[in-house]
């Protein structure tokens, strides 16, 4: 009996040990710094700003009637610079039209970016760049100057300059400054923005990127297309002949079918009723009589006689 008692004691006096135990290690974990998971943000470490992901991006496409793709591998291959230089593939594909371009947005690598159509593909790359910002792919370009804190290359110095104009300027002044660099590259001019841009740099990108696909048609083409006149020229001597009149044009000067109503001092008016006569029939007298002296005043009447010169008595 006394050795059953000896045990029961012995297994409360453990119990209260260990619960004793379990308080201390429960306060002392409180006072400590919490245990970090995987995948936490340290305190003392600024946290970075979480890009919008596929469903944000799907999201704001619904809202504006686009489409939307997870991925599009023929997309990236229009472009070779900027962020496709590093043949990433266009991820999160957004299509639609803005302000009467094709538009598309999409993610490449770790940038986003805003691809307009100009609707005429153009030799000549142009390049504005944010100060401080680099890219790649660069090598050909050439240093134009500094517009509305954006620096202007080009592969044709001539061409750059003589495009940028006031649409030019205005366009790169309304850009939100998550776009870090602007490029026409064939038949499109793509805005490069950072990865964290959101749907409010988006939407404030369409306008400016639209300016600039307008003032795009300014750019060299291709291919030099000849003047083709659709009418016959004189040859010169020593020049190209000219080329032959294409028969399915229409010729440039027609005579309209409709006669051209010309300008009139006739208004219309009537200021009563007037008889018809015939020009001189009527018997109106003379205000001055009817005396009439009939003088000849185109000839000069001469007198026959000798001259005054021979006369005598004059002379005396």
């Amino acid at each position: 009996m006394v050795t059953l008692l000896f045990l029961l004691a012995l297994a409360a006096l453990l119990g209260a040990v260990a619960l004793f135990a379990s308080d201390a290690r429960e306060r002392s974990g409180s006072l400590a710094a919490p245990a970090r998971k995987v995948g936490d943000v340290p305190s003392d470490t600024p946290a970075k700003t979480r890009a919008p992901g596929k469903r944000a991006r799907r999201t704001w496409a619904r809202d504006r009637g686009y489409s939307f793709e997870a991925a599009d591998d023929l997309l990236a291959s229009e472009w070779s610079r900027g962020a496709a230089a590093g043949g990433a593939g266009a991820r999160n594909v957004v299509t639609g039209s803005a302000y009467g371009h094709d538009a598309h947005v999409a993610d490449l690598g770790e940038s986003t970016v805003i691809a307009m159509g100009t609707g005429a593909e153009t030799r000549a790359v142009v390049d504005f760049r944010r100060e401080g910002f680099t890219a790649e792919g660069s090598d050909d370009l050439v240093k134009l100057d500094l517009y509305n804190g954006f620096v202007g290359f080009a592969t044709e110095v001539g061409a750059g300059r003589r495009f940028v104009d006031r649409r030019v300027l205005t366009a790169l002044e309304q850009l939100p400054p998550a776009v870090q660099t602007v490029w026409f590259e064939g038949a499109w001019v793509i805005a490069q923005l950072t990865r964290e841009a959101g749907p409010e740099e988006w939407d404030a990108t369409l306008a400016p990127l639209a300016l600039l696909a307008d003032a795009a048609r300014v750019l060299p083409p291709v291919d030099d297309a000849p003047l083709v006149l659709p009418y016959p020229t004189r040859d010169i001597p020593g020049a190209e002949p000219a080329a032959e009149p294409q028969p399915d044009l229409e010729p440039v000067m027609q005579r309209p079918e409709d006669p051209v109503e010309l300008p009139t001092r006739t208004t219309g008016g009537v200021r009563g009723e007037v008889d018809e006569k015939e020009l001189g029939g009527d018997d109106v007298e003379a205000i001055a009589g009817d005396e009439r002296h009939v003088v000849d005043l185109t000839r000069v009447r001469r007198v026959q006689g000798p001259s005054s010169i021979f006369d005598e008595d004059e002379q005396e």
